[in-house]
């Protein structure tokens, strides 16, 4: 039998050296290239559509998605196309829609005049969720829906699922309860005082909007 001596018996115990690539440096407690963080799962497939009542009439102040853009530029969303529109030719158009790019993701806009030209619905939708949390961290997301809700001066709005938006204020906290089973989530004005009821939860309030996030 062959004796190792200590420092041999040292050496054999070792772990071999590391020859490869050095691991990852840290930086604040994340590695890079880590995926964007998110703290909640929203089960859209095809496309995750934010639809709002805008609560000034039609006709009244700017284009709604004129504001809008000139509002989620400064978030870095960028116009891929040229705006579309149909009206009248004065005033503002019933369909306005346009095509644009946020971080490598297809945005597309869109404002609606409807209920015999009074009230004014507006849209944001992007691809679904699978895609959307590859790019971007729940906080960029909801900032996007608060500078959009804030620059269309929504009254309330729903995350939807392909569904229409229900766009006549609830006139009681149990018709916002009710809702809540339409939609994926549902954004619920500061007055509507609406405790969600065991099939949903209150998850956020977007702070630029006063928006209340009910989720389902």
């Amino acid at each position: 039998m062959i004796r190792l001596t200590t420092s041999a018996h040292r050496a054999a115990s070792e772990p071999p050296p590391h020859t490869g690539s050095p691991p990852p440096a840290v930086v604040d407690g994340e590695a890079p290239d880590s995926p964007p963080l998110w703290r909640v799962h929203i089960p859209t497939v095809d496309e995750s559509c934010v639809r709002v009542r805008c609560r000034r009439p039609a006709g009244a102040g700017p284009w709604p998605l004129s504001t809008a853009l000139a509002e989620m530029g400064r978030l870095g969303l960028r116009p891929t196309d040229r705006f579309r529109s149909l009206g009248r030719g004065r005033g503002q158009p019933l369909i306005h829609s346009q095509e644009a790019d946020w971080r490598g993701l297809a945005v597309h806009l869109e404002s609606l005049v409807t209920s015999g030209g009074d009230v004014v619905e507006a849209a944001l939708a992007l691809p679904g969720m699978d895609e959307v949390v590859c790019r971007v961290g729940e906080d960029e997301w909801w900032e996007l829906v608060d500078v959009f809700a804030t620059a269309v001066d929504a009254a309330h709005g729903a995350l939807v699922d392909g569904e229409p938006l229900d766009l006549e204020p609830a006139g009681s906290a149990p018709d916002w309860h009710r809702r809540i089973g339409d939609h994926l989530a549902l954004l619920l004005p500061p007055e509507a005082d609406a405790e969600p009821g065991p099939a949903a939860c209150a998850y956020t309030t977007l702070p630029a909007s006063g928006l209340l996030v009910v989720l389902r």
